[in-house]
């Protein structure tokens, strides 16, 4: 069975957020676990205002248990990986819009690739084959540039213009997971917009949450719901929590029902055994408790 393993950062980041959508609202999930990123993450400035990955992410991240000291330097983030079946890849890529086109090209020259190389086992899964249009081991001056390079290295092979797709697109990650010791590969979201934009002098910073619902088009109203959801299996989430301001009632349509939602999201995800068993620890952990007391 060819498994895929997904990393969220945003509304894939809880049980109710991937629950939500009906593109994924059937699949299954599988060994879920935490891991960190350098690297920031916002709300972008794209209609819709959907989470999206900042200029200065590092694709190589780090498992961490939820028992762990968080990191309060603020220039990391985490986020839940987890994996799913192959077919359920599709899934994924008609929730987070990815171009069709470019799938199917993705597909078309990952199995030629893997023809070619002529090896019955071990062959390359899609997140470790995309990884191959990395500039890892290259000397440029920031991961900015490594991931602008990543998409016009893929773009030209495939024959497909990633850079401008205006659109979210399948990015490889790697992850050291250090309870088994071994390196995993992954995929991540990230819009073509934002994270690494060719001109310097575009508007592609990150928004808070406050500015987001303030802004011309604010995000959904359960979208805010659906990212910080994720503090219930003990996932930091205190950067996106951080820009609500100190009145919270404004706040009041994107948390409707917060604790109803917290017990469910808990309720729902019994068999996710990485997150324990004490959900008060859980929330003390996420920042969710800190900024939710009662």
């Amino acid at each position: 069975m060819i498994m895929i393993l997904i990393i969220g950062f945003g509304s894939l980041m809880s049980y109710y957020g991937i629950n939500e959508r009906p593109s994924t609202r059937d699949i299954e999930i599988f060994n879920p676990f935490i891991v960190r990123f350098k690297g920031s993450r916002g709300f972008n400035t794209n209609e819709g205002h959907c989470m999206d990955i900042g200029k200065g992410f590092d694709p190589e991240g780090v498992q961490v248990s939820n028992d762990e000291v968080i990191d309060k330097s603020r220039n990391t983030i985490e986020c839940l990986s987890y994996y799913v079946r192959d077919e359920a890849l599709q899934k994924i890529a008609i929730r987070e819009d990815y171009p069709i086109e470019l799938m199917k090209k993705i597909r078309t020259s990952l199995n030629n690739y893997n023809k070619k190389s002529n090896v019955q086992e071990g062959k390359k899964g899609i997140a470790e084959f995309l990884w191959t249009f990395y500039p890892e081991q290259e000397n440029y001056a920031n991961c900015h540039e490594k991931i602008y390079e990543y998409r016009r290295r893929l773009g030209e092979h495939i024959q497909f213009d990633i850079i401008n797709a205006h659109s979210y697109a399948p990015h490889p990650v790697k992850v050291i997971c250090n309870q088994k010791n071994r390196t995993v590969f992954g995929l991540i979201s990230i819009h073509t917009d934002i994270g690494a934009k060719r001109d310097y002098n575009s508007d592609i910073r990150m928004m808070t949450i406050r500015e987001a619902i303030h802004s011309e088009n604010p995000p959904r109203c359960t979208y805010f719901l659906e990212c910080i959801l994720g503090g219930v299996h003990g996932i930091n989430v205190r950067d996106l929590l951080s820009g609500m301001g100190t009145n919270n009632g404004e706040m009041n349509r994107y948390l409707i029902n917060l604790k109803e939602n917290i017990k469910e999201e808990w309720s729902n995800t019994q068999n996710w055994i990485f997150h324990g068993n004490n959900l008060c620890a859980n929330l003390e952990r996420s920042g969710l408790q800190e900024y939710f007391p009662e």
